[in-house]
């Protein structure tokens, strides 16, 4: 867990460096460091005393808030690769969510995060056959499960994807790779569309993720009960709607120089709002889930 911790120190260090080089299109982090920590944060936050008791008692010596970044963590290593598609879910304008996932669930496999929220879900309800699922993945690629428990793997990864579902441009659309493939300028850097959702507009924010965590949770507190009501399945429909808004702002700031969209301190000011949603969303439904289950 220790070199787990400092790999992740490192990158926060350099993440800026990383944002700007052109093969990030290809390799999506899936909201920063800071915007899973503040889902688990507010997650956390919002478990009852039996769940938190729980949850400390499977992380043994970790946060959640610690741990949350694990699944992106372990996307370098080769023997994690079958879980990658687990980060997202492709919704192309001419399918419906229902249709996708109807699709997707002819497949044994776990193809997409939708699948991976539930089976996860399932997991630590400590039903056998999820549990076999994941155990005979790891096995038959050799990796190495969270403090080598089958429950705390399992407790990242939910708390962990259900922040990816809130992401909207990791409920993407195939052609641009959920706009990895798409570049723009985001304070006068070249980065891509994708970049500038997983963490340049909360990292604009120069606040810690703690604080980040305390403001977002109390500007966001009275949409708590209307968003934990929701079905999974509109989480993602919520994403698509607000992916939509995305990707219609681009032609209006279009830089006439460079034929680059320019994002700056106006598109930082119209999505901040949709940024701190959306994490609030998914730290409360998180939450949801937990005490369900627990």
């Amino acid at each position: 867990m220790r070199n787990f911790i400092v790999t992740c120190l490192l990158t926060a260090c350099f993440q800026p460096l990383f944002l700007a080089d052109e093969k990030v299109k290809e390799q999506p982090i899936i909201w920063g460091q800071n915007g899973h920590r503040i889902v688990a944060q507010i997650c956390y936050n919002n478990l009852n005393g039996n769940s938190k008791k729980e949850v400390n008692k499977i992380l043994d010596d970790e946060y959640l808030a610690q741990i949350a970044t694990w699944p992106d963590f372990i996307r370098s290593e080769k023997s994690w690769d079958f879980s990658k598609p687990w980060h997202f879910i492709t919704i192309d304008p001419n399918k419906t969510v229902e249709q996708v996932i109807e699709e997707a669930a002819k497949d044994p496999k776990i193809n997409n995060v939708y699948e991976a929220i539930d089976l996860m879900t399932s997991i630590l309800k400590n039903d056998p056959a999820s549990i076999k699922i994941l155990q005979d993945s790891v096995s038959k690629n050799k990796a190495k499960l969270l403090n080598n428990s089958i429950k705390a793997t399992a407790l990242a990864f939910l708390v962990h994807f259900i922040g990816d579902v809130h992401q909207p441009m990791h409920v993407g659309k195939n052609n641009d790779f959920g706009g990895n493939k798409i570049s723009v300028l985001f304070f006068s850097k070249k980065t891509n569309l994708h970049s500038v959702w997983d963490s340049g507009i909360i990292e604009q924010e120069g606040l810690s993720f703690t604080d980040l965590s305390i403001f977002i949770e109390k500007h966001t507190a009275p949409n708590k009960n209307k968003w934990q009501k929701a079905k999974m399945i509109d989480w993602v429909k919520e994403s698509v709607n607000k992916r939509e808004k995305i990707y219609n702002t681009l032609y209006d700031n279009t830089d006439r120089s460079t034929g680059l969209p320019s994002l700056s301190y106006d598109y930082q000011h119209d999505f901040i709002e949709t940024v701190e949603d959306r994490l609030g969303a998914a730290g409360y439904r998180a939450a949801k889930i937990l005490n369900t289950i627990f």
